[in-house]
């Protein structure tokens, strides 16, 4: 199977294969995570085996689980650019949150014509940006609640009292 790395890709689960799916999600439910004393391979009907790098072994296994819990995967580059309406469905808010998102330059994107576009990199970089800033804030009030001896206060209740 040849595909241009250019092209989209998705996948509806098959019902005529969902047993075969549950079951090959199940054998890679129990395979080791910690692969790298292992390395993982692909095996052609012919019998001739071909290594694969780790992402590759993960990123099949989140395929199949989501094949056989009949949700359909998209396969799609990084170099793809999405409208806005994708491209906040993509990050899970409204449309006019990320075009506030654009204008105010927390991620970049391109015009075609009157039309926003974002790159789908620009958005796996924004998220994993979000998501450092999150444990940060997290870090931070963890320290100072050590700091402040509040740690292990249990929250109260407004109700309660």
């Amino acid at each position: 199977m040849t595909t241009n790395a250019q092209e989209r890709s998705t996948v509806a689960p098959s019902p005529a294969h969902k047993e075969e799916l549950k079951a090959l999600s199940q054998f890679l439910e129990g395979t080791p995570t910690a692969i790298d004393r292992q390395i993982p391979y692909l095996m052609s009907p012919a019998g001739d085996k071909q290594e694969i790098p780790a992402e590759v072994y993960y990123l099949l296994t989140h395929i199949v689980d989501a094949l056989a819990n009949e949700r359909g995967v998209s396969v799609v580059p990084t170099n793809t650019r999405l409208t806005t309406q994708q491209a906040a469905d993509h990050l899970g808010i409204s449309r006019p949150t990320l075009v506030k998102l654009l204008e105010q330059g927390d991620i970049s994107f391109s015009k075609v014509g009157r039309h926003r576009r974002v790159l789908l990199t620009d958005l796996i970089g924004y998220e994993k940006d979000l998501e450092e800033r999150r444990r940060e804030g997290l870090r931070e009030a963890t320290q100072e609640a050590a700091h402040d001896g509040t740690y292990f206060d249990t929250p109260t209740d407004s109700n309660s009292r």
